[in-house]
């Protein structure tokens, strides 16, 4: 039985191997007591004997006082010592030595055969308040070595806590071995999984969401939050994103991130770890946090936001915690200077698109603003269809540049105030075809051209360019065709003025199956329309979160 007096760092952790080495010291007849390196008995093993037992208690001062004075002397030569106490006992000490440094001592005591003397006996049994016969029998049976043996129980003591010792080593540095390959792989896993959702067009909110839910699992804390910083056209908005169980609120978030940490990073572009946070005194968060891991989420040397974790479950945030949030901060950051970059290239495309589709809708100012109210009306339809967002903005794409084929048209046919001739209305009818040719070269608007050319095609076959059925025409061009027939009826034009919404919409009523898609029909006339032209009234929308020719995942 093991009883505990103190408690000892390093020397609690290895209870278990001084449990085995009492039970082999117990079957020689030998008793292990364990000392720290400073003097204090911190664990002693009940007696290998009842006798031991007897022995110990009533020789206790007497006993630890000489086991303590041995034990210094071990301690201040770091070699091991043997005596005999005044009762008679033999005891041997052994320094115990983890990783070269001395921790503590081992110490184990055995009743000589020498104290069996008659007189020496008899005072013994009165001074333990035995029976004498019953008492000399315990003591007999229970005295098995002599004095002279314990040179020799010195040596097999040190070869004994030796030979524990570097067992345990060994499994310490196994399991340490082992944990530090669990930790390994799960960082290597995370930094895979993070890598693999690195998608360009990969939402950033979304990107942060992901990152702060994997990193609170691996490093195991109570909460992590991801926070980038306003960065247009990019980033419109600070992006706030949260795991577990938050201290702090959103505002009280942006103090910590604006006011202490990010000024910490302008300083030195490193992680921080601090184990004993310490608030600035205009703090708003007070004492919510006690200990916090962060890195700054840079671009160009500039930081636009941050990843912190807050407080470990168990422990203290450490260098490997330090390290990983590195690492995981280090693809982060890379995630977002290519979504800066990529959102810039689409700001660009899109600018240059808005700015083709102008020089067409100036050629006639009646149709002025007509290719960008086209594209929205062909999102909304589009977005009522349920279509994934990537195919919501190709359909707004090929709303946008419907009438490119314009170009190729003259302006004294775009601009005549009277009906058209038969030859006029074939050079009209040319302008999807055109524009899909103006197109073909641009491998990335590839997608978006069958909604083009297909946009003057109607289910009863009576469109153009190819006189197409239903089920042959492409939704995209149903779509955009609902679309400009609504824009062109609630616009001016040269030969009449735009149409009463409630005109338009009998219109396309009347009209459903024969020029319009029956289902396209009626989602479009659940919209709220009162509402919906004011939208139509909006600047037009310069980004988008993915790519023209990628579906999102």
């Amino acid at each position: 039985m093991l009883v505990t007096r103190k408690k000892t760092g390093q020397l609690e952790a290895m209870k278990e191997i001084f449990t085995d080495l009492a039970e082999n010291l117990g079957q020689m007849g030998l008793t292990l007591h364990i000392w720290d390196s400073h003097g204090n008995q911190v664990e002693s093993f009940e007696g290998s004997s009842s006798f031991c037992s007897y022995m110990h208690k009533a020789c206790k001062g007497c006993h630890e006082e000489q086991m303590g004075d041995l034990v210094n002397r071990v301690v201040a030569k770091d070699e091991g010592r043997k005596c005999q106490t005044k009762c008679g006992c033999c005891l041997v000490c052994v320094p115990i030595n983890w990783r070269r440094r001395l921790i503590g001592v081992a110490a184990a005591c055995y009743p000589p055969r020498e104290i069996l003397d008659e007189e020496f006996l008899a005072r013994l049994c009165d001074r333990l308040e035995l029976d004498r016969e019953i008492g000399e029998k315990m003591i007999r049976s229970s005295c098995r070595h002599s004095a002279k043996e314990a040179g020799d129980f010195l040596k097999l003591l040190e070869s004994l806590v030796k030979h524990h010792m570097e067992a345990y080593v060994a499994s310490d540095e196994l399991k340490s071995l082992s944990d530090n390959l669990a930790n390994t792989y799960e960082e290597l896993s995370l930094l895979y999984r993070i890598s693999g959702s690195m998608w360009v067009t990969h939402e950033p909110r979304e990107f942060l969401g992901n990152i702060c839910q994997e990193l609170m699992e691996v490093m195991n804390v109570t909460a992590v939050s991801g926070i980038v910083f306003s960065d247009p056209p990019a980033i419109q908005d600070d992006i706030i994103e949260v795991a577990g169980e938050m201290p702090l609120d959103r505002d009280q978030l942006l103090d910590l991130a604006k006011n202490q940490l990010a000024v910490r990073f302008a300083k030195s572009n490193r992680a921080v770890v601090e184990n004993e946070f310490a608030h600035s005194k205009e703090s708003k968060i007070q004492s919510a946090v006690s200990k916090l891991v962060a890195v700054p989420l840079a671009t160009d040397q500039n930081t636009i936001g941050m990843l912190i974790g807050f407080d470990k479950v168990e422990g203290e945030f450490d260098s490997v915690d330090q390290k990983l949030i590195s690492s995981i901060g280090n693809q982060a950051s890379i995630f977002l200077a290519n979504n800066k970059l990529y959102a810039e290239l689409q700001d660009l495309l899109m600018g240059v698109l808005h700015a083709l589709t102008a020089s067409i809708d100036a050629k006639d100012e009646y149709t002025s603003g007509h290719s960008e109210r086209v594209a929205i009306i062909s999102k909304r339809l589009a977005q009522a269809c349920g279509f994934s967002p990537a195919k919501v903005q190709q359909i707004y794409l090929s709303g946008l540049l419907h009438d490119i084929g314009k170009i190729g048209v003259p302006e004294m046919v775009l601009q005549k105030t009277g009906r058209l001739t038969d030859d006029e209305f074939e050079v009209i009818k040319r302008h999807p075809s055109i524009g899909a040719n103006i197109l073909e070269g641009i491998r990335q608007l590839d997608p978006i051209i069958s909604g083009i050319v297909a946009h003057h095609e109607r289910p009863d076959g009576k469109g153009y360019p190819k006189g197409l059925k239903q089920g042959e025409i492409p939704i995209e061009g149903l779509i955009i065709g609902l679309a400009d027939a609504f824009d062109a009826m609630t616009s001016n034009r040269t030969y009449r003025d735009a149409l009463p919404i409630e005109t338009v919409l009998d219109e396309i009523r009347t009209y459903s199956g024969t020029q319009f898609d029956p289902d396209l029909v009626d989602k479009f006339l659940s919209f709220d329309f009162e509402n919906f032209m004011e939208e139509l009234r909006e600047p037009a929308q310069r980004v988008f979160p993915s790519s023209v020719t990628q579906e999102n995942k």
